[in-house]
Protein backbone atom coordinates (compact mmCIF):
# COMPACT_ATOMS: atom_id res chain seq x y z
CA UNK A 1 0.00 0.00 0.00
CA UNK A 2 2.84 2.12 0.67
CA UNK A 3 4.56 1.67 -2.89
CA UNK A 4 1.46 2.33 -4.09
CA UNK A 5 0.92 5.67 -2.69
CA UNK A 6 4.75 7.13 -3.22
CA UNK A 7 4.04 5.89 -6.87
CA UNK A 8 0.93 8.12 -7.22
CA UNK A 9 3.13 10.96 -5.31
CA UNK A 10 5.86 10.33 -8.40
CA UNK A 11 3.04 10.10 -10.96
CA UNK A 12 1.81 13.69 -10.01
CA UNK A 13 5.46 15.23 -9.87
CA UNK A 14 6.12 14.16 -13.00
CA UNK A 15 2.77 15.02 -14.59
CA UNK A 16 2.86 18.50 -13.85
CA UNK A 17 2.32 20.71 -16.26
CA UNK A 18 6.12 22.84 -17.13
CA UNK A 19 5.26 25.57 -18.87
CA UNK A 20 5.59 28.90 -17.14
CA UNK A 21 3.78 27.50 -13.74
CA UNK A 22 6.59 25.84 -12.20
CA UNK A 23 6.34 27.70 -8.76
CA UNK A 24 2.13 27.33 -8.73
CA UNK A 25 2.75 23.70 -9.88
CA UNK A 26 5.33 23.32 -7.33
CA UNK A 27 3.24 24.20 -4.93
CA UNK A 28 -0.04 21.89 -5.68
CA UNK A 29 2.80 18.81 -5.83
CA UNK A 30 3.98 20.26 -2.27
CA UNK A 31 0.54 20.12 -0.86
CA UNK A 32 -0.69 17.08 -2.64
CA UNK A 33 2.38 15.28 -0.60
CA UNK A 34 1.13 16.78 2.47
CA UNK A 35 -2.45 15.08 1.81
CA UNK A 36 -0.78 11.75 0.95
CA UNK A 37 1.40 12.12 4.25
CA UNK A 38 -1.49 12.16 6.42
CA UNK A 39 -3.60 10.00 4.75
CA UNK A 40 -1.06 7.46 5.34
CA UNK A 41 -0.74 8.46 9.00
CA UNK A 42 -4.31 8.43 9.79
CA UNK A 43 -4.64 4.41 8.04
CA UNK A 44 -1.78 3.37 10.05
CA UNK A 45 -3.04 4.70 12.88
CA UNK A 46 -6.48 2.81 12.48
CA UNK A 47 -4.35 -0.54 11.97
CA UNK A 48 -2.85 -0.10 15.39
CA UNK A 49 -5.85 0.37 17.26
CA UNK A 50 -7.88 -2.69 15.66
CA UNK A 51 -4.92 -5.12 16.62
CA UNK A 52 -5.81 -7.51 19.66
CA UNK A 53 -3.89 -5.95 22.84
CA UNK A 54 -3.13 -9.87 24.04
CA UNK A 55 -3.56 -10.36 27.86
CA UNK A 56 -1.95 -7.71 29.92
CA UNK A 57 -1.47 -9.64 33.14
CA UNK A 58 -4.59 -8.45 34.92
CA UNK A 59 -6.85 -11.67 34.60
CA UNK A 60 -6.69 -15.62 34.37
CA UNK A 61 -9.17 -18.42 33.97
CA UNK A 62 -9.45 -21.51 36.31
CA UNK A 63 -11.84 -24.49 35.34
CA UNK A 64 -12.47 -27.03 37.35
CA UNK A 65 -13.17 -30.57 36.51
CA UNK A 66 -15.53 -33.24 38.94
CA UNK A 67 -14.76 -36.77 38.64
CA UNK A 68 -16.31 -37.23 41.82
CA UNK A 69 -19.56 -39.12 42.09
CA UNK A 70 -21.52 -36.41 43.87
CA UNK A 71 -21.71 -32.57 42.76
CA UNK A 72 -18.66 -30.32 44.42
CA UNK A 73 -19.14 -26.91 45.75
CA UNK A 74 -16.92 -24.69 44.82
CA UNK A 75 -15.75 -21.16 46.57
CA UNK A 76 -12.96 -18.74 45.87
CA UNK A 77 -12.22 -15.67 48.07
CA UNK A 78 -9.44 -13.43 47.12
CA UNK A 79 -7.40 -12.52 49.73
CA UNK A 80 -6.64 -8.49 49.20
CA UNK A 81 -10.55 -7.93 47.87
CA UNK A 82 -14.03 -8.49 49.25
CA UNK A 83 -14.23 -10.79 45.82
CA UNK A 84 -16.12 -13.92 46.11
CA UNK A 85 -16.97 -16.50 43.61
CA UNK A 86 -18.75 -19.47 43.80
CA UNK A 87 -20.06 -22.58 41.26
CA UNK A 88 -21.59 -25.82 41.96
CA UNK A 89 -20.17 -28.79 39.29
CA UNK A 90 -22.04 -31.50 38.96
CA UNK A 91 -20.77 -35.42 38.59
CA UNK A 92 -18.58 -35.97 35.30
CA UNK A 93 -18.86 -31.78 34.72
CA UNK A 94 -16.61 -29.23 34.24
CA UNK A 95 -17.71 -25.36 35.28
CA UNK A 96 -14.73 -22.53 35.04
CA UNK A 97 -14.45 -19.63 36.95
CA UNK A 98 -13.88 -16.72 34.09
CA UNK A 99 -11.07 -13.57 34.52
CA UNK A 100 -10.28 -14.12 37.53
CA UNK A 101 -7.67 -11.26 39.25
CA UNK A 102 -4.40 -11.95 39.66
CA UNK A 103 -3.30 -12.59 43.42
CA UNK A 104 -3.98 -15.21 45.53
CA UNK A 105 -7.54 -16.50 46.39
CA UNK A 106 -8.80 -18.94 49.11
CA UNK A 107 -10.28 -21.44 47.70
CA UNK A 108 -12.99 -23.99 49.43
CA UNK A 109 -14.14 -27.48 48.58
CA UNK A 110 -17.29 -29.20 49.80
CA UNK A 111 -19.54 -31.84 48.97
CA UNK A 112 -23.06 -29.91 48.17
CA UNK A 113 -25.41 -29.78 51.11
CA UNK A 114 -22.46 -30.30 53.41
CA UNK A 115 -20.89 -28.17 56.05
CA UNK A 116 -17.63 -29.86 55.56
CA UNK A 117 -14.46 -29.27 53.59
CA UNK A 118 -13.18 -31.64 51.24
CA UNK A 119 -10.01 -29.78 50.36
CA UNK A 120 -8.95 -25.81 51.65
CA UNK A 121 -6.30 -23.76 50.46
CA UNK A 122 -4.74 -20.99 48.80
CA UNK A 123 -4.24 -20.71 45.13
CA UNK A 124 -1.91 -18.43 43.13
CA UNK A 125 -3.40 -16.91 40.24
CA UNK A 126 -0.76 -15.26 37.65
CA UNK A 127 -1.97 -13.42 34.74
CA UNK A 128 -2.74 -14.70 31.62
CA UNK A 129 -2.83 -18.54 32.88
CA UNK A 130 -5.48 -21.16 32.34
CA UNK A 131 -5.26 -23.11 35.57
CA UNK A 132 -7.37 -26.93 35.30
CA UNK A 133 -7.93 -28.67 38.48
CA UNK A 134 -9.44 -32.51 38.79
CA UNK A 135 -11.21 -33.53 41.69
CA UNK A 136 -11.61 -36.94 42.03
Amino acid sequence: MKTGIFMLCIAMCTSGRTSGQAPETADHVIEGGKIIVELVKALSNKKDSDKDPGCKGNYADLCIENEAPGSITVQLEQRTNPEKREVVVLPAGKECFLQVRVGVWTYDLRMTGTTTSMRKGDLLIEGCNNLSMKIK
